[in-house]
């Protein structure tokens, strides 16, 4: 009986992939608002989707395509932290309809979540098909899991990851490697493949089967906590610059047990149990998470569901220092690694 792997990949997983890509000219993943003049409008196909014209909200608040990194980022943790806050509010609107002091916050979050869909979109379709397999040749992460599915070592391989964008799937399908997507139809690629991927925070590549296609628009003022289940949604990895009307993605910082987006919760649950199932002997691998500390409970709740005794790795060139600790306290069994490169000794076959 082979070992369990379970991967669980943040941003910087996408940051190294780019990296190696050499796609960091086109390609921005830190400041997600850096391009938001190159992205298109999707009911006229031209550039301008961060502006006044269309994101009023976004911009009152000061999103510009020539901010800083760090200001991006500061504004984006604002916007989501009013979100989270403002779900738990039951208190009813204002009977004669005037708006509310935060209503520009969560306003700018129907912006934003309709704005990252386009923007991963836009990216997506910087890269032919077929391409990215070339231009990530010998990057670390792709061969160990092209050995890793060869190996007997492993009996069950699980990715968790919160990224949005498509590029694992699409190295996937390019280096025929069999996955299945958790829980949303259409994401099998091969029969009882070893891997399975499993998405929290959604992605650009869940439709919902039944959104009507008219003029796109900012859907302002609907229910925040989604009743759309898993089963409403299909997956496709042809992903035009779409007039997608229902967004499955949580932003980043978002916090989906405050949410309570029903597919969301469900794919949540998936990830769960699969670090339930981690033992002794099998390996837990962390790239990427920032574990901020507006999501860092997603985080909590599944390394606490490992066994203590799971081989415990993290790759990260500048891992938080809190969750350095958590991992410390967590698992004897834990190793810190700066570099990818070193899988590169692993399953050596």
């Amino acid at each position: 009986m082979g070992k369990n792997l379970c991967l669980v990949l943040g941003n910087g997983f996408s940051i190294d992939l780019i990296k190696q890509a050499k796609l960091e000219k086109e390609i921005d993943v830190v400041n997600l608002f850096s391009k938001g003049a190159e992205i298109p409008w999707p009911e006229t196909g031209q550039a301008g989707y961060l502006s006044f014209k269309h994101c009023p909200n976004l911009w009152n608040l000061g999103a510009r395509p020539n901010m800083g990194k760090d200001d991006a980022m500061a504004l984006l943790e604002n916007i989501i932290t009013c979100l989270n806050v403002h779900v738990l509010n039951n208190k009813p609107r204002v009977p004669d309809g005037s708006a509310k002091p935060n209503d520009i916050y969560i306003n700018a979050y129907y912006e934003l979540t309709s704005y990252l869909r386009t923007l991963f979109s836009y990216y997506n379709s910087l890269v032919p098909d077929g391409s990215l397999t070339q231009k990530l040749d010998g990057w670390a992460w792709l061969d160990f899991l092209k050995r890793a599915n060869e190996s007997e070592i492993y009996e069950s391989i699980s990715i968790i990851t919160y990224n949005y964008d498509t590029w694992l799937e699409r190295l996937l399908i390019e280096n025929d490697i069999s996955f299945k997507l958790s829980q949303v139809e259409g994401g099998n690629n091969g029969e009882s493949p070893k891997i399975t991927l499993i998405k929290p925070h959604g992605s650009i590549s869940f439709y919902h089967k039944n959104q009507s296609l008219a003029e796109y628009e900012i859907g302002y003022g609907k229910d925040i906590p989604g009743e759309a289940t898993t089963d409403d949604f299909e997956t496709k990895y042809d992903i035009p610059l779409s007039k997608c009307l229902v967004n499955a993605l949580v932003p980043p910082a978002g916090d989906t047990e405050r949410i309570k987006q029903s597919w969301s919760g469900q794919i949540r649950t998936s990830a769960a149990g699969c670090a339930k199932k981690l033992k002794s002997g099998d390996e837990l691998m962390i790239c990427g998470i920032s574990y901020w500390h507006v999501d860092r409970s997603e985080i909590d709740e599944l390394i606490t569901c490992c066994s203590p005794e799971v081989n415990t790795f993290m790759f990260n060139p500048y891992p938080n220092v809190a969750m350095d600790a958590v991992l410390t306290s967590l698992f004897k069994n834990y190793v810190y690694h700066d570099d990818s490169s070193v899988l590169n000794k692993r399953l050596m076959l």
